[in-house]
């Protein structure tokens, strides 16, 4: 985590403001939705560069490896920023955030030209440091050249130890033997241990020497300006780099809450815009399947109600039952809803923002429990009394403990009753009984017990809310093998009302424990049985589907075939002419054998169409929609269900509901409830209804030419409708689709049309001389 980030989290603290609420709760959803948006997504190492921009708006100088830092940041930043601000529809508030980082493309650039991975200033930082380097390089070959030839020469003369060259206080010496200095004229920089060897610059290489250092001081002159430069570039964005941190660190943190949610395996925050599950308080506290956010391992998960007209709640059962827990639960969700974070619970929870929450909270697991204990827990109590009110939740464990049980009882009813005059929201635990009949019989508190299995002496920590709980304190002792005189003695002295409140109690509890399981088997037979209606409903509607496509399939082959005879009649009347009546008569014979099969299938398909548009109607009849006319006549123009092309009645209805009607250029067999709508054919046309638009269906006089150029796509495809429509009815073979050439847009689209319609074969462009590629030839299937 970022230090930024991890400021932020350790200044957390709750909010009583709604809208702060809503917006803290909003981030962190937003966080969780960015983990399942981008996976991959992350911020990288992040350094609190804050120090190093100051110091550099003060003038300071920063180093190579600090200004490769801040650079490192600053693309972290960028990557962060190009990540989320293109997300501002689904992650809104991460959007903005992102915005508050700078580009810094310049300043990256600068320093990246000029610093190495390695930390080193690279000699393209700037002309005149290349210029520098490259004398200086010149420079030192010289020097080692000239001390290289110096050594060869004493060598050969044997005043020198060894061939090496070495270098002492920058400078290139040569080692020579003590007695020998003087055959050399030199200076000396340093001397061997034993003194038998000294270390000497000669004189004739001292010069050059001279000259290198010039050169890589005027070097490193030049590299100290260039950083100067950089940190001066850095300095002038240190406002921005401070809001960059500022924002990557508020980032940082909503990451960190996501994270926390995905550990707690938390239901909450939902990744919506309401966050309808945090209300104004007072309101009604609800916690669906919470669970203590640091318990660990196999957590049984509580519901609880408080607030709103069960403004207390008392939760009462043996000790080590999960009392306190729940009481702890039901406060640390209720803080952490308010400060932003995930909940460990599930949908269904409401948390109001409350003012103030207040507990008084102690482990009483010691044998003694002293005055000083009692009086540390009424002081808080009193405190908690004059601050609370109608927006504050009150937390209070082992209510009227440590003291006389019946004075301890009454002032525990005292105080129960003062918060509720307060209208705070109450959640309390005790162990007294009179207190479990106040809440019995006190209005706005509702009695709930932590549940404990006597047979085992296991708590199961689970909460009930309705009932008071068990002390189980009798069968736990005889569990744990306290004599049984000693039990005798107790039950002796035990009331008989005590006795058969108990026992009322144990029943209660059994009671319920039976109709839970009910429940839950109820439940699960119901989920069953809605699990196989939509399996049978789904296979229905599949083998439905499959016979429509059949019919379909049928009913085209039929219609093909039909056309096919159609042509055959044609050629038969045509050698009727010339004598030949066995032919015809036997085309004619194949023709009326055609149409039965088809008006089977029709009808078949049409009796499938009734299923469903009977399954419609009955919606549309709910949603108020008015039923289909009744009085149908020969000609008029009809409006079906599910179909957008109007058709024209070929019949009235007949007895069982069925009438014949021409679908362009298919003619079906249509049951009267799939009528949405009638126009006479005279012309009249309905007035529209439910978004259709009607077109008058009566045929125009057919022609084997369309003429588009000049239209619109919008225009011309219903116009190339119609002309298929009425030119397939006059039997015409081949047509002309005139739409020029142009930009190619009309021409495309309306063969796109031609090449999907079911009345066309194939289409061709026209020959060049009959209008090439601003003509399409079309054939038709007749």
């Amino acid at each position: 985590m970022s230090p930024w980030g991890r400021q932020l989290a350790r200044a957390l603290t709750p909010s009583s403001d709604l809208d702060e609420i809503k917006r803290r709760q909003r981030l962190t959803a937003e966080a969780m939705a960015l983990r399942r948006l981008k996976p991959d997504f992350g911020l990288g190492a992040i350094t609190d560069l804050s120090a190093l921009g100051e110091a550099a708006a003060q003038g300071a100088q920063l180093a190579p490896a600090d200004l490769l830092t801040v650079a490192g940041f600053l693309q972290a930043a960028r990557r962060t920023r190009a990540q989320l601000v293109p997300l501002g529809r689904e992650l809104p508030q991460l959007s903005q955030i992102a915005r508050h980082i700078g580009e810094f493309a310049p300043l990256i650039a600068a320093i990246e030209g000029a610093i190495d991975a390695r930390g080193e200033v690279l000699d393209g930082a700037s002309p005149e440091l290349s210029a520098l380097r490259a004398a200086s390089r010149v420079a030192h070959d010289r020097l080692l050249e000239r001390v290289q030839r110096i050594l060869d020469r004493a060598v050969a003369q044997g005043i020198a130890q060894e061939a090496i060259v070495t270098e002492r206080d920058g400078r290139y010496v040569i080692p020579i033997k003590a007695e020998s200095r003087g055959h050399l004229p030199s200076v000396v920089h340093d001397v061997s241990s034993s003194g038998a060897t000294v270390f000497v610059e000669p004189l004739a290489a001292v010069e050059l020497g001279n000259g290198w250092r010039e050169a890589r001081l005027a070097e490193q002159r030049e590299v100290e300006r260039i950083l100067r430069r950089l940190s001066a570039l850095v300095g002038a964005e240190a406002g921005a780099i401070k809001s960059a941190l500022g924002a990557v660190g508020e980032i940082d943190f909503a990451m960190a809450k996501a994270e926390l949610g995905v550990e707690l395996q938390a239901g909450l925050p939902s990744a919506n815009d309401a966050l309808a599950w945090v209300v104004e308080a007072p309101g009604e506290l609800r916690l669906q399947s919470a669970r203590h956010p640091l318990l660990r391992g196999d957590v049984v998960p509580i519901s609880v109600v408080a607030g709103g007209p069960q403004r207390g709640v008392l939760i009462t059962g043996p000790n080590t039952g999960g009392k306190t827990v729940a009481l702890k639960t039901v406060g640390l969700l209720a803080l952490m809803a308010q400060a932003g974070l995930p909940l460990p619970a599930e949908p269904g929870t409401q948390v109001p923002a409350y003012q103030g929450v207040y507990a008084d909270i102690g482990d009483e697991q010691s044998i003694e429990q002293s005055l000083s204990t009692f009086s540390s827990h009424m002081t808080n109590i009193i405190r908690i009394l004059r601050i609370a009110g109608p927006q504050s939740l009150v937390l209070l464990d082992e209510l009227g403990a440590g003291t006389d049980p019946t004075e301890g009882a009454a002032l525990g009813r005292a105080i129960l009753t003062h918060l509720l005059e307060l209208d705070a929201t109450v959640v309390a635990t005790t162990h007294h009984g009179e207190l479990k009949l106040f809440a019995h019989a006190t209005e706005g508190v509702v009695n709930a017990s932590v549940e404990f299995d006597a047979e085992t002496l296991a708590p199961t920590y689970r909460l009930a809310m309705g009932l008071p709980g068990r002390s189980n304190a009798i069968a736990i002792a005889r569990r744990l093998g306290m004599p049984e005189s000693v039990l005798d003695e107790a039950l002796a002295r035990y009331s008989p009302q005590e006795t058969d409140m108990e026992s009322l109690l144990a029943s209660l509890q059994r009671e319920q424990a039976a109709a839970s399981e009910a429940r839950r088997a109820e439940e699960f037979a119901r989920g069953e049985a809605e699990e196989i209606r939509a399996g049978l409903r789904r296979r229905r509607e599949e083998v439905e589907g499959e016979r429509e496509a059949l019919l379909a399939r049928t009913e085209l082959e039929m219609e093909q075939h039909l056309a096919a005879v159609r042509q055959a009649l044609r050629a038969a009347e045509k050698r009727i002419a010339k004598g030949d009546k066995e032919s015809a008569v036997s085309a004619r014979t194949e023709m009326q054998a055609a149409e039965r099969r088809l008006a089977e299938v029709r009808r078949a398909r049409a009796g499938i169409q009734q299923r469903g548009s009977a399954q419609r109607r009955g919606l549309d009849h709910r949603r108020g929609r008015p039923a289909a006319p009744q009085a149908i006549e020969a000609g008029d123009v009809l409006y079906l269900e599910g179909v957008e092309q109007p058709g024209q009645a070929l019949s009235a209805v007949d007895e069982d509901g069925y009438l014949d009607v021409q679908l362009g250029a298919l003619r079906t067999r249509v049951h009267s409830a799939q009528v949405e709508g009638v126009g006479r054919g005279d012309g009249e046309r309905p007035e529209q209804s439910r978004g259709w638009v009607r077109y008058d269906v009566e045929p125009a006089e057919a022609t084997s030419r369309i003429e588009l150029r000049g239209q619109t796509v919008e225009e011309a495809l219903p116009a190339v409708e119609q002309f298929l429509d009425q030119a397939y009815r006059a039997g015409l073979q081949w047509l002309e689709v005139v739409h020029g050439k142009g930009t190619g847009t009309l021409r495309q689209v309306v063969r796109e049309r031609l090449r999907r319609h079911p009345l066309v074969t194939k289409y061709e462009e026209a020959a060049p001389r009959e209008g090439g590629a601003g003509v399409t030839i079309v054939h038709m299937a007749v």
